[in-house]
């Protein structure tokens, strides 16, 4: 059985050092292949000017060397049935290397750092991680700098109630390879009629899965991402799971996305599936 194709992030830093880390160990004996990429950029480099494009060139080559250095770092540190190989790749931003690379070549997950922006970040419409989780169209799981794997235990899924059964569909093929409880929960204001039903209609979808590992729970509270962020210590959750769209300029501008907001926070890893 061919393992998955995982991209990894990194700018050298200890933050992207630590979400690679993550990856390969939790994938390490699913007999994983990893790509290491790396941006390679000079802002404003007219492609006429031979002299910056010669840099440009060295900064690539310094790039390889260091990426060279980092395989073998990982491979002595990290056991395990997978393949690694490290890439630089010219581009203006990191979401654009990512799109343009995943575009190109068949990619199951996108794995990278997760910081959380700055009220000022936040008005620019955001940092990398969200911009990347933005523009990719295969999942993108995003680490906190003090995560550290070890299981996959408990996954929480904070579900709009739309596409229930596709969303999970996806998060019980994730979850069965390494055996996690799924812990779906969906956040509202009040209860009425239509939530009522929402919540039978989840309940006959979810006993008709056959995954024995999954439960449903219904939080009211006016503050989705506190609710979500209170149910995750609760169940002292080893992953937050969420599905996004394609922003609207709206919600870019005044941050309406839920997604967007727990990247923000950063308490444990989050994985983003790009909505269909």
């Amino acid at each position: 059985m061919k393992g998955p194709r995982i991209v990894l992030l990194t700018d050298f830093s200890s933050l992207s050092r630590v979400a690679i880390n993550y990856a390969v160990s939790m994938a390490a004996n699913l007999s994983a292949d990893f790509t290491i990429l790396n941006i390679v950029r000079l802002e404003g480099v007219p492609k006429a000017n031979l002299k910056l494009r010669q840099i440009e060139k060295n900064i690539a080559a310094i790039s390889e060397e260091e990426g060279a250095k980092l395989i073998k770092d990982i491979t002595t540190t990290i056991k395990g049935n997978y393949t690694i190989n490290y890439k630089a790749v010219r581009a203006r931003t990191v979401a654009e290397m990512v799109r343009k690379y995943v575009n190109k070549n068949e990619t199951n997950m996108v794995v990278m750092g997760l910081q959380g922006a700055s009220a000022l970040k936040k008005a620019r419409l955001g940092g990398t991680t969200v911009s990347v989780i933005d523009e990719c169209k295969v999942p993108v799981m995003a680490i906190p700098e003090l995560a550290k794997y070890k299981n996959l235990e408990h996954i929480v899924y904070a579900s709009d109630l739309n596409n229930v059964q596709k969303e999970l569909d996806i998060i019980i093929e994730f979850a069965s390879i390494f055996g996690s409880t799924v812990h779906m929960i969906h956040v509202a204001p009040v209860m009425d009629k239509k939530l009522e039903a929402d919540k039978y209609r989840v309940s006959e979808i979810i006993s008709k899965m056959g995954y024995g590992k999954l439960d449903f729970k219904l939080i009211l509270d006016e503050d989705i991402t506190t609710a979500i962020d209170g149910y995750i210590k609760k169940t002292k959750a080893d992953l937050l799971t969420t599905f996004t769209h394609k922003l609207s300029l709206e919600e870019k501008l005044f941050g309406k996305s839920v997604t967007r907001k727990l990247a923000y926070q950063g308490t444990i890893p989050l994985l983003a599936v790009k909505r269909k």
